[in-house]
C-alpha cells in the first residue's frame, strides 16, 4: 500500500471513531487539547480553553466545551483553592476514545 493510501485509510477509520463518539472537528481538538495536557499531568481550565482564539470564539468554544459535557467526554471540576476556576478532566470515555485512535495508529504502521 502506497503511503497516500495508508492515510486515506487511516483518516477513514479515524473519523469512524469520532462519528461513534458523535465528536465533531472543533470538539476533536478541544478534547485533544483537554486529554493531551491532563495525560501531561496538567489540568486546563475553562478560561485557558476560552482564550485559544486560533481555534474558535469565545461563544463557539464554550458550546463545544458544553456539548463534550453533554457527551460525558469531560467532567467540568471546580478547583479547590478557587471554587470560581473551573478544571476540565478528560472522562474514561475520553481516554477509551484515545485508545481506540492510538490503537488504529498501531494497526495501520
Amino acid at each position: 500500500m502506497d503511503v497516500l493510501a495508508n492515510y486515506f485509510e487511516f483518516a477513514s477509520s479515524r473519523d469512524k471513531i469520532h462519528a461513534k463518539y458523535k465528536v465533531n472537528h472543533r470538539e476533536c481538538i478541544i478534547l485533544r487539547m483537554i486529554t493531551s495536557a491532563f495525560h501531561e499531568g496538567h489540568k486546563l481550565t475553562v478560561s485557558d480553553v476560552i482564550q485559544m482564539k486560533s481555534i474558535a470564539s469565545p461563544a463557539t468554544s464554550h458550546a463545544a466545551l458544553k456539548s463534550l459535557i453533554e457527551k460525558k467526554l469531560i467532567e467540568n471540576k471546580s478547583c479547590a483553592k478557587d471554587a470560581r476556576v473551573r478544571k476540565l478532566i478528560p472522562t474514561e470515555k475520553a481516554i477509551k476514545l484515545y485508545k481506540e485512535l492510538g490503537m488504529l495508529l498501531i494497526k495501520t504502521k
